[in-house]
C-alpha cells in the first residue's frame, strides 16, 4: 500500500503517542477519529511502516512500562489498575504473554 508523506507523519506521531502514554489503551474508532485516516490505511499502513499492529505496539509499550514499574516497587494491583486491566489475574496473564515471568516475580528480582 502506498503511504504519502503526510501518512508517514501521522503514524509516526501516532507510534511516539502510544510510547508516550503507555497507560492509555488504544482504540481504532478514536485513532480514526484523531488521525483522520481511514481505517484501513491507519491499521495496515502503521503495520507496514513498523511491522507490528497497533494493539501488538501499544501491548509491548505497555508492558515494558509495567515491567518498570514493578521494577520501581509498584504492587502488581496498582500496576494493573494503572494499565487498565479489571482484574491482577488478566494483567499477569497478558505480562507473563509479554514478558515470559510473573509479575511477582520481575518485584522480587528488585
Amino acid at each position: 500500500m502506498f503511504l504519502s508523506f503526510t501518512d508517514i507523519r501521522i503514524l509516526l506521531t501516532l507510534r511516539r503517542q502510544i510510547e508516550a502514554n503507555p497507560w492509555q489503551r488504544v482504540h481504532i474508532p478514536e485513532l480514526i477519529a484523531a488521525t483522520g485516516l481511514s481505517e484501513y490505511k491507519l491499521t495496515i499502513g502503521f503495520k507496514q511502516l513498523f511491522g507490528v499492529s497497533i494493539f501488538n505496539y501499544y501491548l509491548e509499550c505497555s508492558m515494558a512500562y509495567a515491567r518498570k514499574m514493578l521494577e520501581n516497587g509498584a504492587q502488581v494491583k496498582e500496576v494493573a489498575i494503572t494499565l487498565g486491566y479489571s482484574t491482577t489475574g488478566s494483567f499477569s496473564r497478558a505480562f507473563v504473554a509479554s514478558q515470559g515471568i510473573l509479575p511477582a516475580q520481575v518485584r522480587l528480582q528488585r
